[in-house]
């Protein structure tokens, strides 16, 4: 029993590990540094991923890091997405552009 009840939580342990690293921070680079978690953004969020859950969680309705530059050879380079995950969700998901009179 002992055992049983030792291999169930690191088989949780593992779980939630796993979870975890699909849950990264902003990603950026030396000209365009992600910044803290610190609640003034909201976690990165990509609406396709949810079609029938409306963003609710804290923080789905602050603005999300992004930041832009052009390189030498013309190319823009973009991190992130300043709009909050309710906006990202309704842009994809929201569909009232086709109910126009």
């Amino acid at each position: 029993m002992r055992i049983g009840s030792a291999v169930l939580f690191v088989l949780m342990l593992a779980a939630v590990q796993a979870h975890s690293d699909d849950n990264k921070w902003y990603i950026g680079d030396e000209h365009c540094p992600p910044p803290k978690d610190d609640g003034t953004y909201s976690a990165p969020y990509n609406a396709l991923d949810h079609r029938q859950e409306y963003p609710t969680f804290s923080g789905s309705d602050k603005p999300g890091w992004s930041c832009s530059y052009q390189r030498q050879d013309g190319v823009i380079v973009q991190y992130g997405d300043s709009r909050t995950p309710q906006q990202q969700w309704l842009d994809v998901w929201g569909g009232n552009d086709n109910n126009l009179p």
